[in-house]
């Protein structure tokens, strides 16, 4: 390992430039670093950076016992520490309008044999370092997940790249699924860079919305989830009742009194302009049915405003949708749609009830208001 000290040298990382972090007394000279970054559905974020340092010899896994020693005992620290990511942590918090600490410091150290055959082929040692970084992401009013201004400093970015042998994980939260934006595919989630690489200003822009399906447990659905569904069972009862009242009327006015052995079904029918003997009691009706209203065509539909689209999707289906029913009808970004109804709601244009992890959008005056008031009186 001493052989190569000078180009270990040249080879660290440019994260140890950018942090302004001053290499430990004594530190054995480093090889493969990771960075992971797991997310918390409350902003937070549990950092791991592990660095792999080669034993080659006897003198090797001295120096590595000797210094591993120190850094379990906070005497010293690797390169990329805590004093490190401190430094990023205040260079971020002004730029993201949040107070940021770091917190929850842990170091170990283990060294690690490949064998073969029995043999040991390799051998290293691992440092590493957990802390938790807090508001490390930014939340809106839907749970929307946001990792973005955190990597942003009055000078550009603390993080412009990775170098040779240096990687970075980002772990989707509990309970999220995987970003439906990002600078890179997602794997199952997470998102992975290898070095070397290098990172613009800006080039962190991922979100993970709240309505995505995570693999976190099923939420439990309150009593606001129980409110809703009797609403619906309420308004069912309501057009029963209604749709026999009309039946009875309309028998008062001169119908024979004779039993339909389908009375919604006759009344429906007969509604809708119908005129099959069935419907009409045995005669047809001599009326002429309605024109039905002409459904926009795909050309009308793209002259409609984004709100305007919103309200007729809610028309179109009883004015009440859920929030993932709009993405996919319109197939729009979650981040879109989640911003969007924000700002419908806000104006008094929709009503918006969070019911578990999903929101329930509706047209003004469909009582989803009511529902949330006496949910919350309770």
């Amino acid at each position: 390992m001493r052989h190569g000290v000078p180009v270990l040298l040249c080879a660290l990382l440019i994260c140890s430039v950018v942090f302004g972090a001053v290499p430990a007394a004594g530190q054995p000279q480093p090889g493969e670093t990771h960075l992971e970054v797991q997310l918390q559905d409350n902003g937070d974020a549990e950092w791991s950076v592990t660095v792999a340092v080669p034993i080659e010899d006897d003198d090797d896994r001295a120096d590595f016992e000797a210094f591993s020693g120190r850094f379990e005992a906070g005497a010293v620290d690797i390169d990329l520490g805590v004093d490190a990511f401190e430094r990023a942590a205040a260079q971020a918090a002004p730029e993201s309008d949040r107070e940021m600490e770091i917190n929850s410091v842990r170091r170990e150290s283990e060294v690690v044999n490949e064998t073969e055959n029995g043999e040991i082929v390799s051998e290293k040692g691992l440092l590493r370092v957990r802390f938790t970084w807090d508001s490390f992401a930014r939340i809106d009013d839907d749970d929307t997940l946001y990792v973005d201004d955190v990597f942003n400093t009055t000078d550009g970015t603390w993080l412009p790249g990775l170098s040779v042998d240096q990687s970075l994980t980002i772990r989707s939260p509990p309970g999220y699924g995987g970003p439906s934006t990002s600078p890179i595919g997602a794997d199952r989630g997470d998102l992975h860079w290898e070095g070397p690489m290098t990172f613009e200003p800006g080039y962190f822009t991922i979100v993970y919305p709240a309505s995505s399906p995570g693999p976190g447990p099923t939420p439990d659905n309150g009593p606001s989830t129980a409110l809703v569904i009797g609403a619906i069972v309420l308004s069912g009862g309501a057009l029963l009742v209604g749709l026999y009242l009309l039946l009875v009327r309309r028998r008062a006015d001169g119908s024979d009194g004779t039993p339909n052995d389908n009375v919604i079904g006759s009344t429906l029918s007969t509604e809708l302009g119908e005129t099959s003997d069935e419907a009409t009691g045995g005669s047809k009706a001599d009326v002429t049915p309605p024109e039905p209203d002409a459904s926009p065509t795909e050309q009308d539909l793209d002259l409609l405003s984004d709100e305007e689209r919103v309200e007729h999707l809610l028309e179109e289906n009883g004015g009440r949708m859920k929030q993932a029913m709009i993405v996919k009808e319109t197939d729009w970004s979650n981040a879109k749609v989640s911003q969007l109804l924000s700002s419908m709601d806000e104006t008094g244009q929709v009503d918006k009830l969070r019911i578990g992890r999903e929101n329930l959008i509706s047209l003004p005056g469909e009582g989803v208001n009511e529902i949330k008031r006496d949910a919350e009186e309770k």
